[in-house]
């Protein structure tokens, strides 16, 4: 039997700062801003928080979770994941970076 495969992991102090660099400048962690709070949201439905407007295009994924794949895919390409939504940002196209 092979071995199994080890689960990829990222490394939290490069999210950090790519968060700084990327994300930051919409969103925070624990409130609105231009963009939602992202503090917390692993594992909870998509466009789900209160006090936020989001997008009909991201509201209409609300019965999906952020998963660790649904967050890659959102990072990845956010038109992609859901077209039409309101967030002009085009993606973080590096894997190692979405992992981090």
């Amino acid at each position: 039997m092979p071995p199994k495969k080890k689960k990829a992991a990222g490394t939290p102090a490069k999210g950090e700062k790519i968060f700084k660099n990327l994300c930051a400048v919409c969103h925070a962690l624990a409130g609105h801003s231009t963009g939602p709070a992202l503090g917390g949201v692993a594992g909870t439905n998509i466009a789900a928080q209160d006090g936020f407007g989001y997008s009909s295009a991201l509201s209409s994924k609300a019965t999906l979770k952020w998963t660790d794949a649904n967050m890659n895919k959102w990072l990845k390409g956010p038109a992609d994941f859901a077209p039409g939504n309101a967030m002009a940002f085009a993606g973080v196209p590096a894997a190692k970076d979405r992992l981090d």
